[in-house]
């Protein structure tokens, strides 16, 4: 099978996110030696990192939630004509058109909205929460699986999005040590 995992969150400036990032492909890269994989990344990190050689990298230095990203991501996927691609993070492209899986993390944001939640100017931040809901609601609606990290965001998800149950997979994430 070719995956191709959006990486371009990794490493430990991206916080949370770019630690479950880092993990899941220095993990996957122990597990797993059959499956092809690719990665996208970010300058960053594009050539400091050593992949095994069922592994390849493309370099998409494309900032998340901007226009580049969803305009040129589409087609760098399609290019690889992956099986399945991972999303570790809610922010799919809308054009995208493949089968893919979406980790969410938490519905933070969903909660956290008004003049408490932004620094910005409320047009400004009205039109952002709005791309926000487009492309959270096509990540939940549009993917083959949600992985999750608790049973509280899964409850979330399905009761917010009124999901089957079933579409949603609990996978604790690990501690690093």
């Amino acid at each position: 099978m070719k995956i191709l995992i959006d990486a371009r969150l990794y490493g430990l400036e991206n916080a949370g996110l770019g630690r479950y990032v880092m993990n899941l492909v220095r993990q996957l890269q122990k597990l797993d030696s059959e499956n092809k994989y690719t990665v996208l990344l970010r300058k960053k990190y594009f050539n400091s990192l050593k992949f095994s050689k069922n592994w390849q990298k493309i370099l998409a230095d494309y900032s998340h939630y901007s226009l580049a990203e969803q305009t040129n991501l589409p087609r760098i996927i399609a290019n690889q004509s992956p099986d399945l691609v991972h999303f570790p993070h809610f922010n799919v492209p809308l054009a995208f058109r493949g089968k893919y899986v979406v980790t969410i993390h938490d519905i933070l944001m969903h909660k956290q909205k008004g003049k408490e939640a932004t620094t910005l100017s409320l047009p400004k931040y009205l039109i952002k929460r709005a791309g926000y809901k487009m492309v959270f609601t096509k990540a939940v609606r549009g993917a083959t699986k949600i992985i999750v990290p608790s049973h509280f965001v899964k409850k979330e998800i399905v009761d917010s999005y009124r999901l089957d149950p079933n579409k949603v997979t609990v996978i604790y994430e690990g501690v690093g040590l």
